[in-house]
């Protein structure tokens, strides 16, 4: 029976730390006042540069009623043809992001493709054309040690959401240390306990 609670503690514990590790961008603190507001303007944002064509939008805006996956705030695509940039000089492990089309806009993008390089420029990956539609979609991406990420469509307008990083592995952000701490002392309690009845 001590073996089976110290695994399910244990189990538990892994569980809870890789959970930590996803680190959602949702562009909620960017202050839009139902405009648009440039990211490059804010860089680094959330610890990464994004390009100049990258705008931080509230579900206010006309057209945009179904922009945000969660909250009221998300990040849309600009005004140029270029591919669109979110890089770092530190690098990055990218797990992927959700992705839509606003419903009031005339020029829908009709899929979405992200590459990612490394620090020497190097092709890491692409997730590959991803159709988009009305509705969010998540596109999984798990790509190590970004340096910079491309996102291209073929045409038109998308939005995004919920951009997500993930810590490397063996790092424990801050905000899971104290929870990890907790679980382990606990279950050195339990263990002790059970090692009096035993």
């Amino acid at each position: 029976m001590k073996k089976i609670v110290c695994a399910f503690i244990a189990g538990a514990s892994l569980m809870l730390a890789g959970a930590a590790h996803a680190s959602p961008i949702g562009f909620e603190d960017v202050a839009t006042g139902g405009d648009f507001a440039s990211l490059s303007d804010l860089n680094p944002y959330a610890g990464l540069s994004w390009g100049s064509d990258w705008y931080a939008g509230d579900e206010s805006i006309d057209g945009f009623a179904n922009g945000a996956h969660s909250g009221s705030n998300f990040a849309v695509n600009g005004f140029g043809d270029a591919p669109m940039n979110v890089s770092s000089a530190a690098g990055f492990n990218f797990a992927g992001a959700w992705f839509a089309t606003p419903a009031g806009a005339s020029d829908k993008a009709g899929w979405i493709n992200i590459s990612a390089y490394d620090a020497l420029n190097q092709f890491i990956g692409s997730t590959g054309n991803i159709a988009i539609g009305d509705s969010y979609q998540w596109v999984a991406a798990s790509f190590s040690n970004v340096a910079m990420l491309t996102i291209t469509r073929d045409s038109g307008w998308y939005v995004m959401d919920d951009f997500t990083t993930v810590a490397a592995a063996g790092s424990v952000p801050v905000p899971a240390t104290p929870l990890l701490l907790g679980i382990g002392m606990l279950a050195l309690g339990l263990g002790r306990r059970l090692n009096r009845r035993g």
